[in-house]
């Protein structure tokens, strides 16, 4: 089954002129800030180039959707695309690793998809992306590969199937520390643009502030957090909801989102680790997050990080979903007894960095010593939570002939693996000189992930362990 040449639907245009608006808003804002120049002249030389970018932009779009068509062959999709330019993009479907679809809310009444197309190629970008194209193209590509019916068009098993609940959404999103990045974002903008804030502002914001007083400064604080971590959750819910996991002939279907519902299939060889995460709040709720660890040439979306199969999940429901959904891994958390030279390695190192931090504090209450100390104390102890976490928390050790089981702890987060043997790329086995003599050594492993490696790692093990671990990798 072959087609003739097709061009994407007309709704393509939206996305084209969101591209192109993209690519030229910076330029349009250091023209409009050129216009506050007081020469005339210059004003209409500015505007005559605003309008030339304006008109190239539209021209640009317009050529765009119409030069570009798609072709579905008997082995390939042939893309073809530019003016002056041709450019023919051949994609065979045996190179074909993945297909993922978007579908905004204004596409459902059409019945139409963005299609993105990824290969075992290591582009930053998916090889082919449709903008809008009808929902049943996937199907059509799919019967094309395998020349049966695709896994999502059969009715799946009842038992592997999931469909998250609102109560597991609310308490999912609820529990993600995801906030706090948007804090960090923030402040990080704030970082590039501080050096364009005049003094003045400053002066009138410290005098503003001096005159509202600390609670009201407090409660502005606090308000500030609120508002992230509400809008955090919102973005969340939005996210994944009407999560849907599917497990059928080898394939994982999941399907998410409220404005845009976005369907990823992923084949179960390219799973590169299961990883179960536990933030430091669902620890304490007995709660936990299921992500993979997938191979991938693109780096955009979910494929640049950890695929989550499971968004949330009560800690004693987690051996009965990977018997359901994982029946190949060997599902078992041992039991161990954390070592004190890891305490005492982890300590000393989290107490080095509070150095600096004791030095600032003197310096800047050297006057109030008593203070001082009091922080002091406190910042210690609230410092060393991470280093004691960290080796509660880390161990690795053999499972069976396939997998290795490692857990560690990373920003006051537990992480949990299983790593198959064959997906692992390499091992590296750490000890410096001193701990070599103590037998103590650290394990780092690596996979991929995405269109790079990810490695797993933990610290001040007992050295019999590590070996063993190297001694199983290399049988």
């Amino acid at each position: 089954m072959t087609s003739k040449p097709r061009r994407m639907h007309p709704a393509a245009l939206i996305f084209l002129t969101y591209t192109s608006i993209r690519s030229v808003i910076v330029p349009l804002i250091i023209l409009a800030i050129g216009m506050n120049n007081g020469n005339a002249q210059f004003q209409k030389i500015i505007m005559v180039i605003v309008a030339v970018l304006i008109i190239w932009s539209v021209a640009d779009i317009f050529v765009d959707y119409f030069m570009y068509t798609y072709q579905l062959l008997e082995s390939e999709i042939v893309i073809r695309s530019g003016l002056f330019v041709k450019k023919v993009n051949h994609v065979p479907y045996k190179r074909i690793q993945n297909i993922t679809t978007n579908q905004w809310f204004f596409l459902k009444p059409f019945k139409l998809v963005e299609l993105e197309i990824e290969t075992a190629g290591h582009s930053e970008t998916s090889e082919v992306s449709l903008k809008a194209v009808p929902s049943s193209l996937k199907d059509e590509i799919n019967q094309l590969r395998n020349g049966v019916q695709v896994a999502e068009d059969i009715k799946p098993v009842a038992q592997n199937t999931y469909q998250i609940s609102w109560s597991d959404l609310l308490s999912f999103s609820l529990t993600s520390p995801a906030f706090l990045s948007g804090l960090l974002v923030v402040l990080a903008a704030y970082g590039k643009i501080s050096d364009l804030i005049s003094d003045q502002f400053y002066a009138d914001m410290a005098t503003k502030a001096a005159g509202l007083g600390v609670l009201v400064i407090v409660f502005l604080v606090i308000l500030v957090v609120v508002i992230f971590y509400v809008g955090s959750a919102l973005i969340l819910i939005a996210k994944y909801y009407h999560f849907r996991l599917t497990e059928n002939d080898g394939q994982f279907v999941i399907e998410r989102g409220l404005f845009q519902t976005k369907k990823t299939t992923i084949a179960t060889e390219r799973i590169q680790a299961i990883v179960i995460k536990q933030p430091i709040m669902r620890s304490f709720l007995k709660i936990a997050t299921i992500q993979l660890v997938i191979v991938s040439n693109s780096n955009q979306g979910d494929t640049e990080k950890d695929i989550i199969v499971m968004p949330v999940i009560k800690t004693d429901k987690i051996p009965q979903f990977m018997a359901q959904f994982f029946k190949s891994v060997p599902f078992a958390i041992p039991e161990f007894q954390p070592q004190k030279f890891t305490y005492f390695y982890n300590f000393r190192n989290y107490s080095l960095w509070f150095l600096p931090v004791l030095a600032i504090l003197i310096a800047t209450l050297h006057n109030h010593l008593l203070i001082a100390a009091i922080l002091a104390v406190v910042i210690l102890i609230l410092w060393n939570v991470p280093a004691y976490l960290e080796s509660k928390r880390s161990k690795v050790t053999v499972l069976n002939r396939d997998y290795i089981f490692l857990q560690n702890s990373s920003l006051l987060t537990k992480q949990t693996m299983f790593i198959p043997k064959m997906t692992i790329q390499f091992l590296k086995r750490r000890n410096s000189f001193w701990l070599e003599k103590k037998q103590i050594a650290g394990l780092t492993v690596n996979v991929r992930s995405g269109i790079t490696e990810r490695s797993f790692s933990v610290d001040y093990q007992k050295q019999t362990d590590i070996d063993s671990v190297m001694k199983w990798y290399k049988e």
